[in-house]
């Protein structure tokens, strides 16, 4: 051990002197992940934030990077959604005639207001029939089970018809075809416990086409039932 020469003094070194560089260290730590923070929910640019975020991983002893996820360009300003979607009308109409493989059924989001589910007549009923087939019932059931857990909406059932003539059976004109199966699948719902006050069924004939009816294909789009979900009125 080496002796202390003769006429040097050295003071010894505080032990508090070193304690304000942590203090500093740690502050800049906190700083630095509040910015990235601001960044994250505010960021455009999703690669740019993932390359800054490698930086700080490194730079906190993390060498392995954060994987760039490709995804397709968006247009405008993007903000990081952390809250999960939430469901509504539109969105379970949609599951369920996925479900079901519902063909030729489309689902027509209203917002806030509501959704309106379209479903081909071919699928709903035989031709010139108000019967409502048995492989539709599974599908009925769970838009009856949505319509129990959302009780707000009324339900507006509408039967559409193509522009041809009826020209044998029961039925003495599209009217009454339309008609009856919009009653016939409101009859279906007030058996399942939906009350009455929430349903409507109305007949249109061949007055709302969707496309001309031009070609066969157009009238087999025309020929269908529609779910009108709708928010009810408050009643004051």
């Amino acid at each position: 051990m080496e002796k202390p020469r003769r006429g040097h003094f050295s003071e010894p070194e505080s032990e508090g002197e070193s304690e304000w560089l942590a203090t500093f260290a740690d502050l800049t730590t906190l700083l630095l992940c509040f910015f990235v923070l601001l960044f994250s929910i505010s960021s455009v640019d999703n690669k740019k934030f993932i390359s800054i975020m490698n930086e700080v991983r490194i730079s906190l002893g993390n060498v392995v990077p954060m994987a760039v996820e490709e995804k397709k360009e968006v247009k405008g300003d993007a903000v990081i959604n952390l809250l999960p979607k939430q469901k509504t009308v539109a969105t379970e109409l949609e599951e369920i005639i996925n479900d079901e493989k519902l063909s030729n059924s489309t689902v027509v989001d209203m917002g806030d207001e509501g959704a309106l589910l379209r479903v081909g007549g071919k699928v709903m009923f035989e031709s010139a029939s108000a019967e409502i087939n048995s492989r539709v019932h599974s599908a009925l059931d769970k838009i009856i089970a949505m319509a129990h857990k959302n009780p707000e909406y009324h339900i507006d059932i509408k039967g559409h018809t193509d522009n041809l003539p009826i020209s044998a059976g029961k039925f003495l004109s599209n009217w009454e075809l339309s008609a009856l199966r919009a009653t016939t699948v409101l009859r279906y719902l007030l058996e399942k416990g939906l009350s009455p006050e929430r349903l409507t069924a109305t007949g249109y004939a061949d007055t709302q086409p969707l496309v001309p009816n031009l070609t066969a294909e157009n009238r087999s789009r025309n020929r269908r039932v529609e779910f009108l979900f709708k928010k009810r009125i408050k009643k004051k």
